[in-house]
């Protein structure tokens, strides 16, 4: 009786008796056009029946959309991913999971077999042209869906076994060809651009000009507090160490309304990212002028009374790319450029890796490392080195 009433109070509909005699409501139907369907019975005790075998079946015989609700929002209750990764979780399970070419979003997971699974994902690989990096996102939700219906008794799939047995090729996936122009500021760009920012005076251009000089995120550039810079001297010499300590990152995602917003996480990226960059001089330099600007302010860069968001940093580096009328990048491609400019250098790789707050170098490298040089220096390049041949 207890299972009955509470399915009872979970149904929205009202009951109503037609002039027929009859008792009416609506249950939920996502194959109609208006999300619900018309149910009448002869009683009313007939009619909760229907209401009661409905909901029951929805918790025994679950649809993938209802798992992955429950498992997504179980990660997001027990702190396995944050906000702005649940929002991501519902933007992708949209995208593949809703598609027109195969929507699998509303299939009873009970019924679904590997077959059906297989087809799947290889047909929304190709419809919707997918990369490996989207495939890699899909596939998130896939293992999560699968694995949390394994663990409730609602498939007999072990997705760990299926998804190690699946064939794709990697023909299948969209290339995706980078233009180094587009990754990184060029050689003969970086002058004229570090030029420019230090003549301005206002404190989002010197924003910018403290990622060239730091490689700091843009959400941990517009977390940082004035105590988070520290300088001390270097054990048995005359030369100081300035660094940043990175404890903290912007996150963006949606509010209970669904509208977007930021705030501070008082943790980074990732593990990696809890770090302390050591800065040159040139950014101490930077810095200065940063505080000389504000003061006062809770965060290092502040305008009034409020933090400088890390949108208004990509949008004033986009007015300084016009201004120069070079390519427009955004703000990780300064970081790319600091983490290419390291490694040309010939700075310890295991240092590149730390600075960039990346658990080892082959992240930096794949990802990160990019040739800017200009044209002279490749011949110049190639001519030494073949100089004896």
């Amino acid at each position: 009786m207890n299972e009955r009433k509470k399915f009872i109070e979970k149904h929205n509909y009202s009951i109503w008796r037609g002039k027929d005699g009859k008792f009416y409501t609506y249950l939920p139907d996502a194959s109609s056009s208006r999300g619900k369907k018309l149910v009448k019975r002869k009683s009313e005790k007939l009619l909760e029946d229907s209401i009661v075998d409905y909901y029951k079946s929805e918790i025994e015989e679950p649809t993938v959309k209802v798992v992955f609700d429950s498992w997504s929002a179980e990660k997001l209750e027990y702190g396995e991913i944050q906000k702005q990764s649940y929002d991501k979780y519902q933007n992708n399970f949209a995208r593949f999971f809703e598609s027109k070419y195969f929507n699998m979003s509303d299939k009873k997971i009970r019924y679904i077999d590997e077959e059906t699974l297989e087809k799947f994902i290889k047909t929304t690989i190709s419809k919707l042209e997918l990369t490996q990096k989207s495939y890699s996102d899909m596939r998130i939700l896939i293992n999560g869906i699968f694995k949390y219906s394994k663990k409730h008794g609602y498939t007999n799939i072990s997705i760990t076994q299926f998804m190690g047995d699946l064939e794709i090729s990697h023909n299948m996936f969209k290339k995706v060809v980078r233009k180094k122009e587009d990754e990184v500021f060029l050689e003969e760009e970086i002058p004229g651009i570090i030029s420019y920012l230090k003549t301005k005076s206002d404190i989002r251009s010197l924003g910018l000009l403290l990622v060239f000089q730091s490689g700091l995120r843009v959400g941990e550039l517009s977390a940082l507090k004035p105590s988070d810079i520290t300088s001390k001297k270097i054990k048995n010499s005359d030369k100081m160490k300035n660094y940043i300590s990175i404890t903290r990152t912007e996150v963006k995602f949606r509010d209970q309304n669904s509208k977007w917003t930021t705030d501070i996480r008082e943790y980074p990226k990732s593990d990696a990212g809890v770090r302390n960059v050591i800065v040159s001089d040139q950014a101490m330099e930077t810095i200065d002028k940063i505080r000389k600007l504000n003061p006062f302010g809770k965060y290092l860069f502040m305008e009034g009374c409020q933090r400088i968001r890390g949108n208004a940093f990509n949008k004033k580096l986009d007015r300084v790319c016009s201004d120069l009328k070079i390519n427009k990048r955004t703000m990780h491609k300064i970081r790319k450029t600091y983490g290419t400019t390291l490694l040309d250098a010939n700075v310890d790789e295991a240092l590149v890796a730390e600075m960039m707050g990346h658990k080892d170098i082959n992240t930096t490298r794949k990802y990160y490392y990019y040739s800017n040089k200009s044209d002279k220096t490749k011949v110049e390049q190639i001519e030494k080195a073949l100089a004896n041949y």
